[in-house]
């Protein structure tokens, strides 16, 4: 996809409409019945049921994604009037070429080549694209899918896991990840793929995507985490610190201390305390013990490992406290543990 396809004829009435109508501001967010007769004028010049579909206020994961597939790849028309929408489904919004807005409840989202926008379900959102040079591809996922692939993939991250969980589900603010890319070649080349494999009938066809679409998050994540700007949910501004705070707790939450943290990070202790609390609705101190009892139950059951080495190994120095903290989340001992998980 080196070479950017010329406008549509769907994409050139459209435009023509745009030019001819400017006081409708059809860049602009609005419902769609302001707009279906655009629609309408537009869409009806071809027989393609699933772009028909797509004018629906409310898309569901059937309209767009195969039966036999997890992940579709759909082509965002240049100059579609920017209506209101909501889907059951996770999106990620690529900008390949150019630039759009997407636009979240009261809130405008300008994005570049090379932008990528993880969206959750059931956000109302409009995505505003009019220029010839834009070339947007929505990738549309399962949430059985995008849980595996994405949440799979922090599996041993708890802090960073309990955080994203934290965006996705437990908050009725603005869900949303926005990572600047830079126009990675490597992150292009694997969408690219999965796109070009998405339209071919072969064997194997939705395991591969599956696989490209793992590749992506890990590429994603290993390369541009430090690149995520956040939609302030969890900050009364969108700290480029976040990262590297949970990044760093996870890496050290044997013996990580608040003091610690405020030391390296330039915070005070109540800063980084609500920073926390905020990002992963745990405190500082649930999350190291949730680290902590975590390890702990691993190497219950994977090691043979004595209970009280187990205590050392995981940064406790009193092995009562150790006892007494399992218990209260597993509701047995740690040698109960090991008995009934072995």
């Amino acid at each position: 996809m080196n070479h950017f396809p010329q406008l549509t004829p769907i994409e050139n009435k459209l435009k023509q409409i745009y030019q001819q109508s400017p006081k409708r501001s059809l860049q602009e967010p609005c419902d769609r019945e302001d707009v279906m007769d655009v629609l309408l004028a537009s869409y009806t010049i071809t027989n393609d049921n699933n772009i028909t579909k797509s004018l629906t206020t409310h898309i569901d994961e059937q309209t767009f994604i195969l039966e036999n597939m997890d992940i579709s790849f759909v082509r965002h028309a240049r100059y579609t009037p920017a209506f209101w929408h909501r889907h059951d489904f996770f999106e990620i919004i690529f900008v390949q070429n150019g630039t759009c807005t997407n636009y979240v409840l009261d809130r405008s989202i300008p994005m570049r080549t090379g932008d990528i926008c993880i969206m959750a379900p059931d956000v109302t959102h409009s995505l505003s694209a009019f220029h010839d040079e834009d070339y947007i591809i929505n990738i549309l996922i399962r949430k059985s899918t995008f849980e595996q692939s994405f949440f799979g993939l922090l599996d041993s991250d708890t802090i960073l896991s309990d955080f994203f969980k934290r965006t996705f589900y437990q908050t009725s603010e603005i869900p949303y990840l926005l990572f600047h890319s830079e126009n990675d070649p490597v992150l292009t080349d694997l969408i690219e793929r999965a796109y070009a494999e998405c339209g071919q009938q072969k064997r194997y066809r939705k395991q591969m995507v599956n696989t490209l679409l793992s590749l992506f998050f890990i590429n994603l994540f290993r390369r541009h985490e430090q690149h995520i700007e956040f939609s302030n949910i969890h900050l009364n501004s969108a700290d480029e610190n976040l990262m590297y705070i949970l990044r760093y707790m996870q890496a050290n939450f044997k013996t990580v201390s608040l003091k610690e943290l405020s030391n390296l990070f330039n915070y005070s202790e109540r800063q980084l305390q609500r920073i926390i609390q905020s990002a992963t609705g745990h405190t500082f101190i649930e999350n190291i013990q949730n680290q902590k009892m975590k390890l702990a139950s691993e190497l219950l059951i994977h090691s043979t490992l004595s209970v009280s080495e187990i205590s050392e190994r995981i940064g406790f120095q009193s092995l009562n406290n150790f006892r007494k903290i399992f218990f209260k989340y597993f509701n047995m001992t740690p040698s109960e543990y090991r008995r009934a998980n072995i």
